[in-house]
């Protein structure tokens, strides 16, 4: 049989190493990546997971192969940007920073949609690799 002292040395060396454990997972966990791993990116037709970690450093694509506007700026913007066309004719503001007014094209900005399509599969088309086919669930997931 146990004393009364071992068994409250047990409970007391079990809640030690409890605290121990829990302050040891808060101070040293993972840092978040700078920038994200997968993303998923909403569509009509369903939603697409984008390995934005395997692109990058998988096959050693710098920013601007994708995200290709403005060129010279700073900070990158997402696509929805530009592309996402709003109903009353006007050009996006995101394009208006760069472009002037009189002089820009609004006909000529493809729609988000277009962009993606154009940009992933011309790019899968070009290296010959990931999905190339019509079957819009090889990256579209419900």
């Amino acid at each position: 049989m146990t004393s009364k002292n071992e068994v409250k040395l047990a409970y007391w060396l079990a809640a030690v190493f409890l605290v121990v454990g829990v302050l040891s997972y808060t101070a040293f966990s993972a840092k978040p990546p700078e920038e994200p791993v997968r993303m998923v990116l909403t569509a009509s037709t369903g939603k697409v997971v984008f390995d934005h970690s395997n692109h990058t450093y998988g096959y050693g694509l710098d920013c601007s192969t994708c995200h290709h506007h403005p060129m010279d700026a700073d900070e990158i913007i997402s696509c929805g940007a530009c592309h996402d066309l709003p109903e009353d004719g006007n050009a996006p503001q995101a394009c208006l920073d760069c472009h002037d007014p009189e002089d820009f094209d609004l006909e000529m900005v493809p729609k988000r949609a277009d962009a993606f399509h154009y940009q992933c599969a011309g790019c899968h088309e070009q290296n010959g690799a990931g999905p190339m086919t019509n079957d819009c669930s090889l990256c579209h997931i419900n």
